[in-house]
């Protein structure tokens, strides 16, 4: 019988690679933990992103969190006493939320799929809230899509919409934003630009850089106050002109 050399030289490389995939593996177990996810990495950005956004909204009622993943910040917006609605695309991450933070008459999760279409059924709220899931609509519908759902969600917003976009140009798909990764003033200003052309510049505010991942430094959060005029706007409704008394 005979053996063919490069057969065996396949299998120790494919060897090799197994055991390079296993360290990886234990290394990442050590650093992150056994469940390694984006809210673990971040979870000191996730407190701070909460304590910048709830100095804004005191006299608000309700929060809409799209793409709240495990759902923490909807459960703090719930205990500081909203109605607090969370929506998420991925069952696995609906599931550690509602095992987490039980269902209550203040705090909800259900599942949507937020697509340019389906972004029209959700709730209007006083607080909306899109953190860390706008660059996965730019890489699924492209740029023009992910404005669509952002401008649309602007209308779901009755006082504040928080933004957070991811701050490496590679998360976004084949055609990223055009700004200079790790450079905070070109992330920021291309951001207030983008969203003072969907909404109110004025009403646009840069709030703070957080804590982000491990793969990400820091990201930026965004506000955006809606007036009832920019809210009627959105909607394309012209607002009211003032009645001039003779």
């Amino acid at each position: 019988m005979s053996i063919d050399p490069s057969g065996l030289f396949r299998f120790d490389a494919d060897i090799e690679r197994l055991r390079v995939r296993t360290t990886l593996r234990k290394i990442r177990t050590l650093v992150f933990g056994k469940r390694h996810d984006y809210q673990r990495t971040r979870s000191r950005g996730t407190e701070e992103r909460w304590r910048l956004i709830q100095s804004r909204i005191a006299g608000t009622q309700s929060l809409l969190d799209v793409g709240c993943n495990l759902g923490r910040l909807t459960a703090l917006a719930a205990e500081m006493g909203l109605f607090a609605i969370g929506v998420e695309a991925s069952w696995a991450a609906l599931s550690r939320a509602r095992r987490k933070y039980k269902a209550s008459s203040r705090l909800a999760y259900m599942r949507f799929i937020v697509t340019p279409e389906s972004v029209t059924a959700l709730p209007v709220c006083d607080v909306v809230l899109c953190l860390s899931v706008y660059h996965q609509w730019h890489q699924i519908f492209g740029h023009q899509g992910a404005q669509q759902i952002l401008r649309t969600l602007g209308t779901k917003a009755r006082q504040f919409l928080f933004f957070e976009p991811a701050s490496q140009r590679s998360k976004y798909g084949p055609v990223p934003p055009d700004y200079n990764d790790r450079d905070e003033r070109s992330i920021v200003d291309y951001n207030l630009g983008m969203l003072g052309r969907l909404f109110c510049r004025e009403k646009v505010e840069f709030v703070a850089a957080t804590p982000a991942s491990h793969s990400e430094k820091v990201r930026y959060l965004f506000s955006i106050e809606m007036t009832p005029q920019r809210l009627q706007a959105n909607n394309g409704v012209r607002p009211k002109q003032p009645q001039i008394l003779r």
